[in-house]
């Protein structure tokens, strides 16, 4: 089967491990790796991942454009990566930004609210979300996080009924550290779901549950590299009992779709 990932991070080697060590910091945890593109692409080829996206997150505006050239110049080296950038919403200047995203060639925003300490529906991004949704990006939102309320599912589900062709891929089933909340508060039909830390931590019964609640066109699979080892994120979905076709959709087919990108 073909795979695509549409979860992993980069850094610059100069922040590779820093990075890596800070991520594990905040949630008290042991990285896989430290996050540099060579690290990526070993890992992912190890996998037999053949696409995947790629991204970090601005915990200041200042960070901003560095990350964006940085995740777009990885990109143009590797044509593998779908490019997602970073903002900080409400940020002075965001929509020249967003200009200059497009013009790198990114496809999308990854946005972390809970190291922005920023909620999802920060009534003074929404304007900035519709500009989003405007052109046709896609947010990829970390999504849940029991010791905060910053990305809870209310508050995505509160940011689309303002932008409400928004399109969506809600980080780790929706909510992660607290999925039965996620399985309580479906999001409509533009939100895709990853896997991305949690089918290592969530109960076979409730991964099922939320499967079939929410459905496998839903879902894409993701490794949250360099948290945890792609291969070992394969092996772990697999361990799932969903069929061939629903596989082929959750590992390759509902990614290839979002982008509308066809293989040569």
């Amino acid at each position: 089967m073909k795979i695509a990932d549409a979860h992993a991070h980069i850094f610059p080697d100069k922040l590779a491990v820093k990075a890596a060590a800070s991520i594990g910091e905040f949630y008290g945890c042991r990285m896989y790796k430290p996050a540099s593109v060579e690290n990526l692409v070993a890992e992912e080829a190890r996998a037999g991942v053949s696409r995947c996206i790629v991204s970090n997150s601005a915990v200041t505006p200042e960070q901003v454009h560095n990350i964006n050239s940085f995740i777009a110049a990885s990109c143009a080296e590797h044509p593998a990566f779908v490019g997602f950038g970073s903002i900080f919403p409400g940020m002075d200047g965001w929509e020249a930004e967003l200009d200059r995203m497009q013009e790198l060639g990114l496809r999308g925003l990854k946005i972390h609210s809970d190291f922005q300490k920023l909620p999802i529906d920060e009534p003074g991004a929404v304007e900035m979300y519709r500009s989003v949704a405007q052109r046709g990006m896609v947010v990829l939102f970390h999504m849940g996080d029991n010791r905060y309320d910053y990305s809870s599912p209310e508050r995505l589900t509160n940011l689309l009924r303002q932008v409400p062709d928004l399109r969506v891929i809600a980080a780790h089933f929706g909510g992660w550290n607290d999925w039965e909340h996620s399985l309580r508060c479906p999001q409509p039909e533009n939100v895709l779901y990853d896997t991305s830390s949690t089918t290592p931590l969530i109960s076979h019964e409730l991964a099922m549950r939320m499967f079939d609640a929410f459905g496998p066109e839903r879902f894409l699979f993701g490794s949250d590299f360099p948290m945890w080892e792609p291969k070992e994120m394969l092996r772990q979905l697999l361990t799932f009992d969903l069929g061939q076709d629903v596989l082929e959709k959750i590992l390759y087919g509902n990614f290839m779709k979002l982008f509308g990108l066809r293989d040569d």
